[in-house]
């Protein structure tokens, strides 16, 4: 008798399998607290929080469904690692910092796009009317920006020059295509020269007039179509098979 109470005593209490239930919904319970608390989503924390439910559900879903996310300053959609995605994030701000420090904010907007970097240099900072040579006093912004690039090794710079559509006709720049390329190769010489960048993460392309950000029928526009365009492309890490 004092056998066959002890087996009943055995028997007693929940399935074996709603152990593996109750983790299962207490963790769904915290993933969706936690999207709650989320509405206003930090994008390096997100990623982190990502990963780690990531990790959790590990042999439970196949894939982690992504949420996109919108805000001035995208996180972009790089190769390589997260880590370099956040680092590209911190370099946009540090540059915006130290264009802000010099008062230059109003002449050079830094944004982060889908492919890396996004630096714009509106006229006459930069050059003389007509001129391709880089002012002597822009040297300074430019090699803190260069040194702030430089935090991420693996990066190409695409530098491109515009121009507004008044022609131009002189020996040194047949025309404002001329100017334009000249400009843009300037600027990637100084990169290479004062910045240190090795030639082979360097290109210079040139469009003239033809491509304005805003018509050129007023002087306050045709300042703005007269600009540089730096973009800077990390990319992405090949993977040894």
């Amino acid at each position: 008798m004092a056998e066959r109470k002890k087996e009943e005593k055995k028997k007693g209490g929940a399935p074996e399998y709603m152990l593996t239930y109750g983790d299962m919904m207490t963790l769904l319970l915290c993933f969706f607290v936690m999207l709650l608390s989320m509405s206003t989503i930090d994008p390096a924390k997100f990623m982190v929080a990502a990963s780690s439910f990531q990790n959790a559900f590990s042999g439970v879903l196949k894939e982690f469904p992504t949420i996109p996310i919108h805000k001035e300053i995208l996180t972009p959609r790089l190769g390589g690692d997260e880590q370099n995605k956040r680092m590209a994030m911190q370099a946009a701000r540090e540059i915006q910092e130290a264009v802000k420090k010099e008062k230059l904010d109003e002449a050079i907007k830094v944004k982060v796009t889908e492919k890396g970097i996004a630096i714009k240099v509106s006229d006459p900072i930069l050059f003389e009317l007509g001129k391709a040579d880089v002012k002597p006093h822009f040297a300074g912004i430019l090699i803190e920006i260069v040194r702030i690039i430089n935090k991420i090794p693996d990066n190409e710079i695409r530098v491109e020059g515009h121009t507004d559509d008044s022609p131009i006709h002189t020996r040194e720049f047949p025309s404002n295509w001329e100017l334009s390329t000249a400009r843009a190769v300037n600027v990637i010489k100084f990169l290479h020269t004062k910045g240190g960048i090795h030639p082979s993460k360097l290109s210079a392309v040139g469009y003239g007039e033809y491509r304005p950000i805003a018509p050129n029928t007023t002087a306050e526009n045709k300042q703005k179509n007269r600009r540089i365009e730096m973009y800077v492309e990390y990319v992405q890490k090949e993977e040894s098979e």
